[in-house]
């Protein structure tokens, strides 16, 4: 009798701990369900936030710097564009600050993510883009700013050596992309988007702070490209 009690008390302890240990399982499954689902759904509403029609591209490439000056700018986003150019448009601005870009940006008809507008070159120097772009999917609309420098190519020049030959010293103005280009467009979107909250923000007039900045670039690009003689 005694023996057939402790068998029972011993069964009850036993199902006691599995009926806790299968719980805790599924407590723990259904909390890792719950997360997996929110984390799904943070992906996609900050994929589907970041997208819009967003600036990806550009030629000139953003950032880049090359020899002659463009006369047309083209911009390639992450959705179709809406093509009413009160809504995506491109904005180009020359060295001297001047607003160049000639009308209105067209939108292609056989690729909707890619705008283009024509530009009035302005010699060597640091141009700005100013893009603003509605989505076509869903509406969205987005807005920012690049850089592109034109300059010339530098013409080789011999360099006298100690052994009385000459070597060449060819300068290209097609090097890397400086870390300063990155800084600046993030400021120039700033400043951008500072101007569109207080109602400037689609005006065609130069802001006042873009020509600070392109002249502390102009100031950095000198910088960067005086020759250093060899002795």
């Amino acid at each position: 009798m005694a023996f057939s009690l402790i068998l029972n008390r011993a069964d009850r302890k036993v199902q006691e701990r599995i009926m806790r240990t299968s719980y805790r399982c599924l407590r723990l499954s259904g909390a890792a369900l719950l997360g997996l689902g929110l984390l799904f759904v943070v992906v996609g509403t900050v994929s589907a936030h970041v997208a819009h029609a967003k600036v990806l591209s550009a030629t000139p490439a953003i950032g880049s710097s090359i020899t002659q000056a463009p006369t047309k700018v083209t911009v390639f986003t992450a959705e179709n564009i809406n093509p009413d150019p009160k809504l995506s448009n491109l904005f180009v601005y020359s060295p001297a600050g001047d607003l160049i870009s000639q009308g209105d940006a067209k939108v292609s008809l056989s690729d909707p993510k890619q705008m283009s507008i024509s530009i009035k070159p302005g010699g060597n120097g640091v141009y700005i883009v100013r893009w603003i772009t509605v989505s076509a999917l869903d509406g969205d609309p987005d807005q920012g700013a690049f850089v592109f420098t034109v300059k010339p190519a530098v013409v080789a020049t011999p360099t006298a050596t100690s052994h009385g030959s000459t070597t060449t010293t060819t300068s290209s103005g097609t090097g890397g992309i400086p870390l300063w280009v990155p800084i600046l467009v993030g400021i120039v979107a700033l400043l951008i988007g500072l101007g569109a909250g207080l109602g400037i923000g689609r005006s065609t007039a130069r802001p006042s702070a873009v020509g600070t900045m392109r002249q502390r670039v102009a100031a950095e690009e000198q910088q960067d490209t005086t020759p250093t003689k060899r002795s």
